[in-house]
């Protein structure tokens, strides 16, 4: 059972830690002895009653001593140590799992669910608990319940075959990620893959967003860079080793030879008179001055730097003739036709819950998927291209974004620009040749346009201008006055 779920890291939750930890309900052990967040626990056990009830099978304590075998998994999913005893950690455990799998069941459209639905805002210690503060929450990368003890728990109460249980279980995981995912599902798994082969919901939702096309496209493109730099690589392995072994035998002879040049030093300090033919080698033997830096030094790495992604605004593309359209084929779909100036990206959905989800999806990918960042890069690309409202109104109109009404045109440009930018190489090659194709049209066409170069011109000087326009109205002024006082027309009249 590999590690899964992790505790975000302060580098990552700096830019908004409220995105990162729960501010309504505790799901999970990371968070679920957080004080502020006792009133909810109510609710969870109500929750935890209503399936239990509607399995009619085993009671809690029933089903936690039924857990007792799967404690090693579950200490095994998390990355930092559950300082819990083994009791405490199943019932914390089944008690979120049978919360969240009621919570699960309202995305399922049947009939005689046992769930009460959390559209019904519910009052509890006079705080209003409504499904979107629940989504936030739950989706969060510490809050992460293995979709591991979410089946064992629905084996255990159901009495229907495994097969059919997994089934039942990814149909509703499928469904809430259909409908909370940012960005248009490319592909869509069977219920059995949906819960055998991701470890959470989260995982799930990544998955689902970077498609199985992705994977295969970027390891061709991998594939081919070690194809084109093999040559190279071998050379520099061989330069490498051998530079090394002298390194190795120089250090083994660094003695003897101190000696036998102190020696011929000393010799020459003497003032023997030497033949020609002996005295020219000696003296370029003693000027080797760098034989003690060359046995300790080691050959020097290359670093590959991060790149920033640095964009023009949709508004400035737009100037220049460029027009988005929506791309089928997610984020591996983002590509700029040259010819037509056509910019392909994929439908974005947002509503209040966006910017939780995408910045956590974001932190899944660093910590699980370092080296290939592809979701990080593209929500830099969109905080590279919106910088303003204008700017959110045209992907609104070319149905780039799909925004609900609850979130409005200032939240939607405030959730890009407030991204946190990757920390790391991305390793995503198409996605950043396509920016790269994007900013050489934009700078040609901006050159081929000379009122467009005059006008970013006055309006990138406007500040200069008007203190030089205010410096000659002030002067002007000034010698007006000067001259109605003393009446220069008569004082420097030409004689």
């Amino acid at each position: 059972m590999p590690v899964c779920i992790y505790q975000v890291p302060k580098s990552l939750s700096c830019a908004k830690p409220e995105a990162f930890a729960p501010q309504l309900i505790a799901i999970g052990p990371y968070n679920h002895f957080s004080p502020q967040l006792y009133p909810m626990e109510r609710f969870k056990i109500f929750a935890a009653k209503r399936v239990l009830d509607h399995f009619n099978k085993l009671d809690l304590k029933q089903l936690v001593q039924k857990l007792h075998n799967t404690a090693p998994f579950i200490r095994a999913c998390y990355h930092r140590y559950l300082d819990l005893k083994e009791d405490t950690l199943l019932y914390t455990m089944a008690l979120d799992g049978l919360f969240l799998l009621d919570f699960f069941h309202s995305y399922l459209n049947e009939e005689g669910s046992f769930m009460t639905g959390p559209e019904d805002q519910v009052q509890i210690s006079g705080v209003k608990l409504t499904k979107d503060a629940i989504i936030r929450d739950m989706i969060m990368v510490e809050s992460q319940i293995p979709t591991y003890i979410l089946m064992r728990i629905l084996v255990l109460e159901s009495s229907e075959p495994d097969d059919s249980v997994r089934e039942y279980l990814g149909s509703m995981l499928l469904s809430f990620c259909g409908k909370h995912s940012p960005l248009m599902l490319t592909h869509t798994p069977t219920c059995s893959d949906a819960v055998s082969k991701h470890y959470h919901v989260l995982d799930l939702m990544y998955h689902l967003v970077v498609s199985e096309q992705e994977k295969v496209e970027t390891l061709a493109l991998e594939s081919e860079g070690l194809c084109k730099t093999y040559s190279n690589c071998s050379n520099t392995a061989t330069t490498s080793s051998k530079y090394e072994g002298i390194v190795l035998f120089l250090n083994k002879v660094k003695g003897p030879l101190t000696w036998i040049l102190g020696t011929l030093k000393r010799l020459k300090g003497m003032n023997i008179p030497l033949p020609q033919q002996i005295k020219r080698p000696l003296d370029a033997i003693l000027n080797v001055s760098n034989f003690q830096k060359f046995s300790s030094e080691t050959p020097p790495v290359q670093t590959e730097a991060p790149v920033v992604v640095t964009m023009p605004s949709v508004h400035e593309l737009h100037s220049v003739g460029v027009r988005f359209q929506p791309s089928k084929g997610g984020i591996m779909g983002i590509e700029f036709d040259e010819k037509k100036g056509l910019f392909y990206l994929p439908v974005l959905k947002l509503d209040v819950n966006s910017e939780v989800i995408m910045r956590n999806l974001v932190a899944h990918e660093a910590l699980t998927k370092p080296d290939f960042l592809i979701f990080t890069r593209y929500t830099e690309l969109m905080r590279g291209i919106i910088d303003t409202v204008e700017d959110v109104k045209v992907l609104r109109t070319e149905g780039i974004i799909e925004s609900s009404s609850s979130l409005s045109v200032e939240e939607t440009e405030e959730l890009f620009n407030g991204m946190s930018k990757s920390i790391g190489p991305t390793k995503t090659e198409k996605l950043d040749e396509t920016i790269k194709k994007v900013n050489k049209y934009f700078c040609d066409k901006k050159k081929a346009n000379p009122y467009t170069n005059l006008t970013s011109y006055v309006y990138s000087s406007w500040r200069l201008l008007t203190f030089l326009a205010t410096f000659v109205l002030l002067a002007m002024t000034a010698l007006q006055t000067f001259c109605t006082v003393y009446d220069c027309p008569s004082n420097f009249k030409s004689t």
